[in-house]
């Protein structure tokens, strides 16, 4: 099992990249304005204003996956899928945080379909997507515990019982209060072979922690006051004593820093706790697909799809 190492490793990267700032150029010893231009004479006409520079917008990723609806598997709520060029190893239900099923967790269902795993990211808050925190937390609270799991169920069922493909192995992923219902349900469901949590609440009770029976992946950050750091360590000391297949690993950041719309987000550790979970995810449900035959998968897709 992975740990608090962890911490030594990821801040390595930040005093790595603190030293290649201080290399590039310490504070004082960039030349002076007044030291590169050549002195005027009173005379001389004002120079002209300066252009502006252009600015210059990222284009924003194109999303590779289409809605689908869930009325057939328990809810007429909606839900993002990407799927894999070639056959699925496996499937993904993402269970999104405050921010919704925004565009980047959409995009974050396209990087697992690249990575050959057949995405659902469900939503909980019926087709709305949060522009500020203040309408976040209002929809936040307005979650309910078994509207919440009828949802998430639906997007397991989906990806299992769906005629249009079908996968053997389902793993959770979730953010925030995502990940909360994601550890219950891990907690206390069948049919899901592991899970992901992007922070999120913690299970403290060791009665509850006795009953986890597939591998997660847990990421959190150590400045976090959403999770207090005894919290943190009173959790890893149970899971570590009821030896259960937990993988913790802990970054030097704050509040919901994978997420880019977050005011903590960091983006070293962001894309490096990504590359966790996707190892995770491989190593825990990929299979051989060998017998699969890959050419046309995903016109067979789009074929059925019409019917």
């Amino acid at each position: 099992m992975r740990g608090l190492p962890l911490l030594i490793s990821v801040g390595s990267l930040f005093a790595i990249a603190a030293f290649g700032q201080e290399k590039a150029g310490k504070p004082g010893t960039t030349p002076t304005a007044d030291a590169l231009e050549p002195s005027a004479s009173p005379d001389s006409p004002p120079p002209p204003p300066a252009t502006p520079a252009p600015v210059v917008e990222t284009a924003k990723p194109a999303l590779r996956g289409a809605m689908v609806r869930l009325s057939d598997f328990g809810t007429d709520d909606v839900a993002y899928l990407s799927i894999p060029d070639s056959p699925p190893v496996a499937a993904v239900v993402l269970v999104p945080g405050m921010w919704g099923l925004d565009d980047w967790i959409k995009l974050s269902a396209d990087r697992l379909a690249r990575q050959g795993f057949v995405a659902l990211a469900v939503d909980l808050f019926n087709g709305q997507v949060p522009t500020d925190a203040r309408i976040a937390s209002d929809l936040e609270r307005g979650l309910r515990g078994e509207s919440t799991f009828r949802v998430i169920r639906a997007g397991i069922r989906f990806v299992r019982e769906s005629p249009r493909f079908r996968t053997d192995r389902v793993a959770l992923m979730g953010w925030e209060i995502g990940a909360g219902f994601v550890l219950e349900m891990l907690l206390t469901e069948k049919g899901i072979d592991a899970g992901v949590l992007f922070y999120g609440p913690l299970e403290l009770d060791r009665g509850k922690l006795a009953k986890l029976k597939v591998p997660v992946c847990g990421i959190y950050g150590d400045r976090d006051p959403s999770i207090p750091r005894e919290e943190l360590l009173r959790f890893t000391k149970i899971v570590e004593e009821e030896h259960k297949p937990f993988d913790l690993h802990v970054f030097p950041a704050g509040t919901s820093f994978a997420d880019p719309r977050s005011a903590g987000f960091d983006p070293v550790s962001a894309e490096a706790a990504w590359n966790m979970a996707a190892h995770f995810l491989d190593h825990h449900l990929a299979e051989s697909v060998s017998s699969k035959k890959d050419g046309g998968w995903r016109d067979l897709f789009r074929m059925s799809e019409k019917k």
